[in-house]
């Protein structure tokens, strides 16, 4: 289906509204990283309330470009993956491809975030195994001892009242 000069502009400005989108995601992921990094829970609570918001507006602006590029849509017969067909349209091109960048540098920094808290929430579980006397997983029953000195064989509960 061919694109006349108005359904171009149109989107265009599809696409410039979601790399904005896109790219205060991103931002907002990074001041999450840097909150995670640095241990501030006010910092960190901002960042994923902004995260939040900039997630919401995205999934508009990609609905919104769903819609507006249905007729335009080609499916990729080897996997799931949807492409547009732009006519050779070297601007409507660029955008796409800026725009997957964007979603990419995301995705990418979404998992660095991820692996942060869950290595966090780890941490955390262990610390609280221990206060309450259960043996963290990663630590075997011979490699505690206790007050005389002498390796435990058992895994027993203990709290650290009774240490």
């Amino acid at each position: 289906m061919a694109m006349d000069n108005t359904k171009q502009a149109e989107i265009r400005q599809v696409f410039q509204e979601e790399i904005a989108c896109t790219r205060r995601l991103l931002q907002s992921l990074e001041t999450e990283y840097d909150a995670l990094a640095e241990h501030h829970a006010d910092a960190l609570e901002e960042a994923v309330r902004e995260k939040q918001e900039n997630i919401s507006r995205l999934e508009a602006a990609s609905r919104q470009r769903e819609k507006l590029l249905e007729p335009y849509r080609v499916a990729d017969t080897d996997s799931d993956t949807r492409y547009y067909q732009f006519d050779g349209n070297m601007e409507l091109i660029c955008l796409w491809d800026e725009l997957m960048d964007i979603a990419e540098k995301c995705r990418d920094q979404n998992r660095v975030n991820g692996s942060i808290v869950e290595l966090a929430s780890k941490q955390s579980r262990t610390a609280l195994d221990i206060l309450r006397g259960i043996l963290p997983q990663s630590v075997s029953a011979s490699e505690l001892y206790d007050n005389t000195g002498h390796a435990i064989k058992s895994a027993s509960k203990r709290t650290l009242v009774q240490v």
